[in-house]
C-alpha cells in the first residue's frame, strides 16, 4: 500500500510536469488541426495546377518575408500519380528551403502566424499544430474541403509540399500546364 501510494504521487509529479512543457517559447504547444471532411468535387489539373501554385508562391513570400535570411527555392516539378484508390494526385512543384525553420520561426509559431491567413485566402483552415512524427521533424499539415493537403515540414531544409486530388482520366503528367511545373 504505501509503494502503491509513492508510486501514484511520482506519476502524478510526472504528468504535471510534462503538462507545463511546452515545445513553443513563448506559449503553450498546439494541437494540430483536423482535417475537415471532404465536401468539394477535385478541379481539372490545369485549374488545379494553377489554384495551388498560386498558394505554394503566395506561402513562399510570406515565409520569406518574416525569416529574409531563409529562401525557398524548387525542389520536385510538378507530377501526377495514381493513388491506391484509383484517385488522380496532383503534386505540385515543392519547395525547399536554404537553412532549418524551426528555431528562426520560434518552434513555427511565426509560420503559422504568416501562412494562417494566406491559408484561409485559398479556403485551407488554419495549420493550428504540429503533428507528432518521430525523428526530430517538425510538421504541420492543412486540408482543404477537396481533400488537397498543404504540409511544412523542418529538419533541415523545410520543405513546402502538396497533394491535391484532380479530375483526370488518364492521369499523365503531360496534362500539367508547362507554366505550372
Amino acid at each position: 500500500m504505501h509503494r502503491t501510494v509513492w508510486a501514484l504521487a511520482a506519476a502524478l509529479a510526472v504528468v504535471s510536469v510534462a503538462a507545463g512543457c511546452s515545445d513553443t517559447p513563448d506559449g503553450p504547444q498546439r494541437e494540430p488541426s483536423q482535417p475537415p471532411a471532404v465536401t468539394s468535387e477535385p478541379a481539372s489539373v490545369p485549374e488545379s495546377a494553377a489554384k495551388y501554385n498560386a498558394l505554394t508562391t503566395e506561402l513562399v513570400a510570406a515565409l520569406e518575408a518574416k525569416m529574409p535570411d531563409i529562401t525557398w527555392t524548387v525542389d520536385d516539378p510538378a507530377r501526377l500519380s495514381r493513388a491506391q484508390d484509383g484517385r488522380c494526385i496532383l503534386a505540385p512543384r515543392s519547395m525547399k528551403s536554404s537553412a532549418d525553420i524551426v528555431k528562426p520561426s520560434k518552434h513555427f509559431e511565426d509560420v503559422f502566424a504568416v501562412a494562417d491567413p494566406v491559408l484561409e485566402k485559398h479556403g485551407f483552415p488554419a495549420f493550428d499544430g504540429t503533428d507528432p512524427v518521430p525523428g526530430g521533424w517538425v510538421v504541420t499539415r492543412s486540408t482543404d474541403a477537396t481533400g488537397a493537403t498543404v504540409t511544412i515540414e523542418s529538419k533541415s531544409p523545410a520543405y513546402l509540399r502538396m497533394t491535391v486530388p484532380v479530375q483526370s482520366d488518364t492521369c499523365d503528367s503531360n496534362e500539367i500546364p508547362q507554366g505550372d511545373k
